[in-house]
């Protein structure tokens, strides 16, 4: 059988093989605790059917909890699974303050290679005597990424959960408990006139800074606002024109990391582009690609929105920081 590989159709033309893990799995019965390496595992399924299991047993065996849910890409039958995606698991309990206070329990789910709890910040210190919710994120030796959130279930109903979601154990029948089988929560929103002219205005204005600190021979200050601010920008519109040509019915996830799945491949090259190296002469280039990009997407989900476009401001603009970068030129000739 010759069949080109491609990863991101393997689960809806592959997704018998795990079934055979399964059964392998179960001739092999190996102890409680024990670790067994999967070869040529696909995307995960195996591994995360597994996964399941040992939430579910655990929270079965566990009085102080009663429910536990996953939410987030793993629970969307539609979004792509690989190696690298995390758990998001919900643990709904009796008293929260008995998994805060303590969290040696995150052990229970494999070896801990390293934790973050965020809540719990030198600048923001966690009430450690209340019961609001706790996020422990714990990478594990054995490569899953489980992001737990602790919930106390006297506080379950304030939870307004639009996320995809998957309920793996109730105990109590929690009528605020449902499933969510749908990802709108995740599509990308219509923006309004004044939050679109307010992402235009401030990427304009950032590239001043960009070509200000790139004249002054200050690569971090201009590196953080080509990057980090008129970038911020710059995907947030990228994100409207593909919303606009899907009817903002898609999503292209945290951080634009399915971008791929809705740009050719011209169009994704000059998005690399646009976040070029540290080099002076390459990050005015990144700039330029960036700009001239923005503003090509930006007069495009104007007329679709029908929202105004100022392109006399827009040449203004970069014929402005150009005079900059070609005096600066000058002055070093």
């Amino acid at each position: 059988m010759n069949i080109q590989w491609d990863a991101e159709k393997y689960t809806s033309n592959f997704s018998f093989v795990h079934k055979y893990g399964n059964s392998v799995t179960e001739l092999i019965e190996a102890p409680e605790g024990s670790r067994v390496m999967d070869l040529g595992c696909g995307n995960g399924a195996l591994t995360q059917e597994e996964l399941f299991s040992l939430i579910q047993k655990k929270a079965e065996a566990d009085e102080r909890i009663r429910a536990a849910a996953l939410d987030g890409s793993r629970a969307n039958p539609g979004a792509l699974h690989d190696e690298y995606s995390d758990f998001d698991v919900v643990l709904f309990v009796r008293d929260s303050r008995e998994f805060t206070q303590n969290t040696g329990w995150i052990s229970d789910y494999g070896e801990v290679l390293i934790a973050q709890f965020p809540d719990d910040w030198y600048d923001h210190p966690y009430n450690y005597g209340g019961r609001d919710p706790f996020h422990c994120l714990v990478q594990y030796a054995d490569g899953n990424r489980i992001d737990f959130t602790i919930r106390d279930v006297s506080r379950g109903e304030e939870e307004n959960n639009r996320e995809p979601r998957a309920v793996l154990i109730d105990k109590d029948g929690y009528d605020w408990l449902k499933p969510v089988k749908t990802d709108e929560a995740f599509f990308i929103k219509r923006p309004g006139e004044k939050e679109y002219l307010d992402c235009v205005n401030e990427f304009r204005w950032l590239s001043l800074y960009v070509a200000k600190g790139l004249c002054r021979d200050q690569f971090n200050y201009a590196r953080f606002h080509l990057s980090e601010g008129m970038g911020e920008m710059f995907l947030k519109m990228l994100d409207w024109k593909i919303g606009l040509s899907h009817d903002f019915r898609v999503s292209t996830g945290a951080h634009g990391k399915y971008l791929k799945k809705y740009l050719t491949e011209e169009e994704m090259a000059r998005v690399r582009a646009s976040f070029p190296d540290g080099e002076t002469a390459h990050m005015w280039e990144g700039l330029e690609v960036m700009y001239d990009y923005f503003e090509e997407l930006a007069e495009v989900v104007a007329d679709g929105l029908g929202y105004p476009y100022d392109q006399k401001e827009a040449e203004s603009v970069k014929k402005f920081w150009q005079e900059r970068r070609k005096n600066e030129t000058q002055k070093g000739g």
